[in-house]
């Protein structure tokens, strides 16, 4: 038997994952604190950053990843270009990379 997750109606999972431009270290720590405060919750169900390296107080990042909801792949895609990281130019939107998931099992 297959189990999934329940999403609601006409919605789909999302795995995105969003790299940093080159250089951008040093914008992303700047932007960081006023981003925490103003991501809408509600159209996500997990984030994190992606270390470069096994040391994460490095503060050094690959990008950003993603379980979003969404009713089709380009709403998955537009959740983000409003997102400070898209707007003060960390997060590279020519290499997002967008699959659609389904997840078996969730932890509470």
């Amino acid at each position: 038997m297959l189990l999934s997750v329940p999403v609601p109606e006409g919605k789909y999972e999302f795995l995105i994952i969003i790299p940093d431009k080159p250089g951008t270290r040093e914008q992303r720590l700047k932007v960081a604190f006023r981003r925490s405060g103003s991501t809408q919750k509600q159209w996500y169900l997990e984030n994190g950053r992606v270390s470069k390296d096994d040391q994460p107080e490095n503060l050094d990042f690959y990008g950003s990843i993603f379980i979003v909801l969404a009713s089709s792949l380009g709403e998955a895609r537009e959740q983000f270009k409003s997102d400070i990281y898209t707007t003060s130019g960390v997060w590279d939107m020519d290499r997002i990379q967008i699959y659609p998931l389904r997840a078996g099992f969730r932890n509470p």
